[in-house]
């Protein structure tokens, strides 16, 4: 059922090329498109999510910008 719901969330989504930028627009969208990726660690167990990764609080938007640009660049 998680793969169904990220597939059908993936669609709507919009193709960005390269990482993302700085801006809060650009911030929306990465986060968006994590929400559809699987966790790095846990790529098997799709109830994880990149954005679950990277959502850690204390941590400043920078840094989980930064580390969804990382992912998405290897890819």
């Amino acid at each position: 059922m998680y793969k169904f719901i990220k597939k059908i969330m993936s669609c709507f989504l919009k193709k960005h090329p390269g990482p993302y930028g700085w801006s809060a627009k650009e911030f929306s969208k990465a986060r968006r498109w994590a929400k559809t990726q699987p966790h790095p660690k846990h790529p098997d167990n799709l109830k994880y999510s990149l954005w679950g990764y990277v959502n850690i609080s204390g941590v400043e938007t920078e840094y989980k910008l930064s580390t969804i640009n990382k992912v998405k660049t290897k890819k």
